[in-house]
């Protein structure tokens, strides 16, 4: 009986479970739903794939409307306005029209708080939100009425990267939006995601086959082949 060695025996390798990702769908029944500010953060993050706490972080000269662009400058953690996750991260995105029009509406509502910091959203206190107090207190809860499964901020930047690339954008497009440092990131992340493209591709293919769309065409190909070698 042949010997077996230890470490002849791999162990299968550890799968990295997916990421909960919010659908289009999803994303606009939450933004539709939600009470203010959150509605108008979801807005945000939904629109632009930005990291809950550069949205919180986001100050009213961060927001150019005349160029139609967003600047990610800071993030909030622990309360406190720092630096973004990377230098990659430190970027300017498109502001989509729909965005600047919520944006302007938030400004100029009861909702918005001025404040010292001059940022976008600020507590009663006038410091930025927590994440975590938003997300327990207030998105939870409303994921439950909704009867979404529950999920947190981060989902809204894995719905944008889905949406997107479903919507046939490049990996590129994907990765430069969601300003990560390396398009490998995006790749790993999102290779599983099929793009619309592809799916129309073997629809058209399997309707093909179903109706025999392509056995008649084959027949036409051949006989007119047969009559070009007769003549």
């Amino acid at each position: 009986m042949p010997t077996v060695r230890i470490y002849d025996l791999l162990l299968p390798r550890k799968m990295k479970a997916r990421p909960r990702v919010y659908s289009a769908s999803e994303m606009a029944r939450i933004v539709s739903s939600a009470d203010e500010p959150l509605g108008t953060i979801c807005f945000v993050l939904g629109s632009t794939g930005m990291r809950i706490g550069e949205a919180l972080a986001l100050r009213i000269e961060d927001l150019d409307f005349q160029r139609k662009l967003i600047h990610v400058r800071h993030s909030v953690f622990a309360g406190t306005l720092d630096s973004p996750k990377s230098e990659a991260s430190k970027a300017s995105l498109p502001m989509p029209l729909d965005l600047a029009f919520r944006l302007k509406t938030f400004l100029a509502s009861k909702h918005y708080r001025q404040n010292s910091l001059e940022l976008l959203f600020a507590n009663r206190r006038g410091r930025p939100f927590s994440a975590n107090k938003l997300r327990e207190k207030k998105l939870r809860p409303l994921l439950s009425s909704l009867g979404i499964l529950p999920a947190g901020f981060h989902a809204f930047r894995h719905g944008v990267a889905t949406t997107l690339i479903d919507h046939d954008a490049s990996i590129t497009t994907v990765g430069a939006q969601l300003r990560h440092s390396d398009p490998r990131i995006t790749l790993g992340l999102y290779a599983h995601v099929i793009p619309q493209s592809q799916r129309d591709a073997v629809e058209s293919l399997a309707s093909a086959l179903g109706s025999g769309q392509l056995l008649t065409q084959r027949l036409i190909a051949d006989s007119a082949s047969t009559k070009s070698f007769v003549s």
